[in-house]
């Protein structure tokens, strides 16, 4: 098969080049302008856009600026205040500013180094009227690049703020940054302080009694503001204006009495001092409404060594051994119980023998008959111990249970504790001895208050109480609502305790602290406290030193017929040798006295005493004022709990003992 043959390009014809014609020359200069016109539009756009903004778009653009610089924040509530029984203020919010430093404002201001630095730290306190050293220490501390150094917490609202003009008009705006904030203060300086409790700058603390319990209505509502900023953030003077005005909280009165509490202090202080005691507590209050009129807590400075007033709440938070002030329960449970009555006599030696473990009276003595009146009267642990035998661990601990103890408070503070009250399944027939005379269990002053209040309620329970209730706006009282009374022991039950009580006042370990004109029932007791450190091996109380330390406590009320005032003090870790009579006796002594003078309390005359102190003084009948006790402390009840008309009579007569040092338990 043949190939086909290639195609061939027809020969090309020759073309002839025709010249261009000659331009226009009025078409070309027109063409020019034209551009140059249009260059030039495009040139005047910016400028015709600028000339628009200075002239045309200049508010809206500030707004924006301005909008940029405003910043919406929070004012701080007035946080309400907390008063006292009458009124008085114990503490209170006041308006106070933050004052912080631009270090890196001072540093473009030419001021940097240290000198410069010190020159402008002393200027500005004396502007601010405050102490140069902090200011100062606070600039010099800082790095050198921190934006914000806060050099004053709680400055002058009116003092800051003419500082800041006054730097503004040295060409210095924008150095300082002034935040509102409130400063709690307390009119009556520290007394009563650690029973209402305290507020820093993150609000109230763990252990802020009152101040933590009510925050939510002491603190209000924050209200809003705008305020105006530069570009490091700093205060542009003058540029704030409120948005929505806060909300003051409510005010919270106490039942506390300011003067009470402060005097109650100082006695407390004294005592301390006296007794050579790590510290005290004590409670001055109305046992038939539980009102705490004054709570003092005071401990000994290890630095200095002077007492000084705690920094916690001693009466709420610490627990300890009382002693011989448990008597008081384990009698009311045994004649509740039927196993004791008023003719009930015990064989009474010196020591007693449980299981293993021997206990002792604090005074050798013969074996004696004693009746349960002298028991309480002499603070016999022997004779104690035969009566919880009687009664048995069940009821004992159903007892201690029922008093109050091993169970935080209706206060229900931040800070309460418990104390320590085991189990009953888990006592031994020693820990029901011990238990029978406070050596085991562990009570907070304020548990233990309570209790007594129980034989001067007539053996009703009425919770304690420390807030009477709360004011608003409106300048009108709340009152808190009170947490339900119960009864405990039966008001016949109750009169016999607290003749017993009222002869530790007249014959047993209290006698020397009688009042003329006031029968005191009452309570003395000694404590051992459990050693800091373990130095022997069989015996958790011996300190490191080799000796014991001890508790002591005098606890009661009066007038023991009619109860106003009930007063409980407790020292701790006193002078070797000393007693809940003649350590703490005396401070329960210038309280009573104190109470009696500030509350108006009337001297008692009775048919077996009279108002000057004459004779011996009796309880009221167990029967007689029982219904209406039941009406004022028990809502709903109509009728007393006692069937008896008088209260028995039982003859105490003083005991011939002599003094064994270094022999005593529970006292």
């Amino acid at each position: 098969m043949s190939r086909p043959a290639p195609r061939t390009r027809p020969p090309s014809r020759g073309r002839r080049r025709v010249p261009a014609p000659m331009a226009d020359p009025v078409r070309t200069r027109r063409r020019l302008w034209g551009m140059v016109a249009a260059f030039g539009v495009l040139a005047l756009l910016p400028l015709v856009k600028l000339v628009g903004v200075q002239f045309a778009d200049a508010s809206t653009l500030a707004a924006e600026g301005l909008q940029q610089r405003q910043r919406t924040e929070s004012i701080p509530a007035p946080r309400g205040s907390i008063l006292d029984r009458n009124g008085s203020e114990l503490a209170i919010s006041v308006p106070r500013t933050t004052v912080a430093v631009n270090k890196v404002v001072l540093a473009r201001a030419g001021i940097s180094d240290d000198a410069m630095l010190r020159e402008f730290g002393t200027r500005l306190a004396q502007l601010l009227d405050v102490d140069p050293a902090d200011v100062v220490d606070s600039l010099l501390d800082a790095d050198a690049d921190a934006r914000w150094v806060r050099v004053v917490r709680y400055a002058d609202v009116d003092v800051a703020r003419k500082a800041a003009r006054s730097l503004a008009e040295q060409d210095m705006d924008g150095v300082l940054l002034l935040d509102p904030t409130s400063e709690r203060v307390h009119p009556g300086g520290e007394s009563g302080v650690r029973v209402i409790g305290t507020v820093g700058p993150d609000g109230p603390g763990p252990r802020a009694a009152v101040e933590a319990k009510y925050d939510d209505v002491l603190k209000g509502v924050p209200g809003e503001q705008v305020v105006e900023r530069g570009a490091q953030g700093e205060t542009i003077t003058g540029g704030d204006r409120v948005v929505t005005a806060p909300r003051p909280g409510a005010d919270v009165q106490v039942t506390l009495d300011r003067t009470l509490q402060y005097e109650t202090e100082q006695i407390l202080t004294k005592g301390s001092e006296n007794a050579r005691a790590a510290g005290g507590i004590a409670i001055v209050g109305r046992p038939s409404t539980g009102e705490l009129l004054a709570v003092a807590g005071v401990e000994r400075n290890e630095k200095t060594g002077a007492i000084e007033l705690s920094s916690r709440p001693l009466a709420f938070s610490d627990a300890y051994q009382a002693g011989s002030v448990f008597k008081l329960v384990t009698t009311a449970a045994a004649y509740e119980a039927g196993v004791i009555d008023d003719h009930s006599t015990f064989s009474v030696g010196p020591r007693i023998k449980v299981y293993d473990r021997e206990f002792s009276d604090n005074e050798a003595h013969a074996v004696e008959t004693m009746n349960v009146d002298q028991i309480v009267a002499h603070s016999s642990n022997v004779g104690t111990i035969q009566i919880a035998q009687r009664l048995g661990a069940e009821k004992l601990h159903a007892a201690l249970v029922d008093f109050g103890f091993g169970r935080v408070s209706a206060l229900d503070l931040p800070a309460e504790s418990t104390g320590l009250l085991p189990d009953v399944d888990k006592w031994t027939p020693p820990d029901t001895a011990a238990a029978s005379i406070g050596s085991f269990q562990s009570t907070t002053v304020l548990q233990l208050w309570s209790a007594f209040n129980v034989i001067a309620n007539q053996g009703i329970y009425v919770p304690p109480r420390l807030v009477q209730g709360t004011i608003g706006a409106d300048g009108r009282l709340d009152p808190a609502s009170a947490a339900p009374t119960r009864r405990v022991v039966s008001a016949s039950t109750a009169a016999r305790v607290s003749r017993a009580l009222q002869a530790v006042v007249q014959v047993g370990t209290g006698k020397q602290w009688s009042l003329p004109g006031y029968p005191v029932a009452a309570k003395t007791g000694t404590g051992r406290m459990p050693s800091p450190e373990k130095v022997d091996a069989k015996d958790a109380y011996v300190w490191p030193d080799g000796t014991y330390h001890h508790v002591t406590t005098f606890a009661g009320y009066l007038p023991a017929d009619r109860p106003q005032v009930s007063i409980t003090v407790m020292l701790f870790d006193t002078a070797q040798g000393l007693t809940g009579s003649t350590s703490a006796g005396p401070v329960f002594s210038d309280l009573s006295r104190l109470a009696i003078r500030e509350l108006s309390i009337a001297p008692t005359t009775t048919d077996a005493g009279s108002a000057d102190g004459a004779g011996p003084v009796r309880s009221a009948p167990a029967g007689s004022t029982a219904a209406a006790t039941d009406r004022a402390l028990l809502p709903g009840r109509n009728g007393g709990g006692s069937t008896s008309s008088r209260s028995p009579s039982t003859t105490i007569a003083p005991s011939g003992r002599t003094s064994r040092p270094g022999s005593g338990q529970q006292r």
